[in-house]
């Protein structure tokens, strides 16, 4: 487990038209969600989506055909979600599948094969979402450059929520998003890049979500 995962069960997710934002074709992934998504979705989020406080953004970082396609960014004082899709170059998901070679494969979890390591004890999950060892393949920078200390979640599958989450600590301002992926399902690849994440609303969302 790497130190900073929160294990958060997050569970796949609906897009489903608001007419919140004509910028996203009329809908708002936060806004619609029908899933709690373990709290880090919850109604006060929804609700503050509504109301306009969600950011309709088009940030892509592409390789091997494959894009990773950032969509929304929702953003409090203290937590910061992004709406993620992994898209095929005809925009289409990529497909959930997983190279399994090699690997002593004894169940899954969530649809991610588990697998059995030679000499180790217990078991690992195969993430979707690959990077080198014991690196996150998203994380949060302030100014300085310096990573932020937050929990991190998301769904670990073509579409999604990237959640970062502190505990009542408020996060610095500017804060830019990082990418560092190597593998994407089946797919061997070198994804990476930043970008500086949208706050300008996240005052507003705060109270919006009370």
């Amino acid at each position: 487990m790497k130190k900073k995962l929160l294990m958060m069960g997050l569970v796949a997710a609906i897009i489903l038209p608001t007419g919140v934002y004509a910028a996203l074709n009329g809908t708002s992934y936060f806004a619609d969600n029908p899933k709690d998504l373990n709290k880090l979705v919850g109604e006060g989020v929804k609700r503050a989506a509504a109301e306009g406080l969600s950011i309709p953004i088009d940030q892509k970082i592409t390789d091997q055909g494959i894009t990773i396609h950032f969509t929304e960014v929702y953003a409090e004082d203290s937590k910061v979600l992004l709406h993620y899709r992994i898209e095929q170059q005809n925009g289409e998901l990529v497909p959930f599948e997983f190279d399994t070679t090699g690997l002593d494969v004894v169940g899954e979890a969530n649809g991610n094969p588990v697998y059995q390591e030679k000499g180790l004890e217990g078991t690992s999950v195969l993430n979707f979402i690959g990077t080198k060892g014991d690196n996150m393949p998203f994380y949060l920078t302030d100014e300085s450059g310096k990573e932020v200390e937050v929990g991190i979640a998301d769904h670990d599958k073509p579409e999604g929520v990237l959640a970062f989450v502190t505990h009542g600590v408020k996060l610095p301002q500017p804060l830019t998003l990082n990418i560092d992926v190597n593998r994407i399902g089946k797919t061997k690849g070198d994804w990476k890049g930043q970008f500086i994440v949208d706050q300008s609303k996240a005052k507003e969302a705060t109270e919006a979500a009370k």
